[in-house]
């Protein structure tokens, strides 16, 4: 026997130990992946999209001019919990002025996932609320959505 045929036999031998090699390594990935799905969940197995969503509000006064808030806060009605998003000061000064804030976002799915819940909406000026409107939103399994409540507020 040549020593060069030995030697590719055995490249061709190892080759397949490697791929087996990989499909076991891939089988028990996949099996510890199945075991660790949390399946209390009604979403364990939808796959999202990686977009994410927010729900904004449109706040002007009646000559269509953006109303600057000095601040906002949002809270879960039945709850009382405090989910207004904290964001950064140069993104607050663009949303004063567009005079376009948000309301409900992504960041919310996971502990709303599945179902509608009230919020309040309070925008402040000076100390003052001067705007308090209620919103009926939700949250599937991947995303937010808006269900009902005025999302282009006119302040007189």
């Amino acid at each position: 026997i040549m020593p060069s045929l030995v030697g590719s036999e055995m490249c061709i031998r190892d080759r397949h130990q490697t791929i087996m090699n990989k499909k076991g390594i891939l089988s028990i990935f996949l099996l510890l992946l199945l075991a660790c799905t949390d399946n209390d969940s009604d979403c364990y197995d939808v796959s999202c999209t990686l977009d994410f969503r927010t729900i904004m509000l449109s706040i002007h006064d009646k000559d269509a001019t953006p109303v600057a808030l000095d601040s906002f806060e949002i809270t879960a009605i039945a709850s009382g919990i405090d989910i207004t998003r904290v964001v950064p000061d140069y993104e607050f000064e663009e949303m004063q002025l567009e005079g376009v804030y948000p309301l409900f976002g992504d960041e919310f799915t996971a502990m709303y996932e599945n179902t509608e819940i009230d919020i309040n909406f309070k925008g402040i000026i000076n100390n003052e609320v001067v705007v308090s409107e209620n919103y009926r939103v939700g949250a599937d399994c991947c995303h937010i959505y808006f269900v009902e409540g005025n999302r282009d507020i006119i302040i007189d």
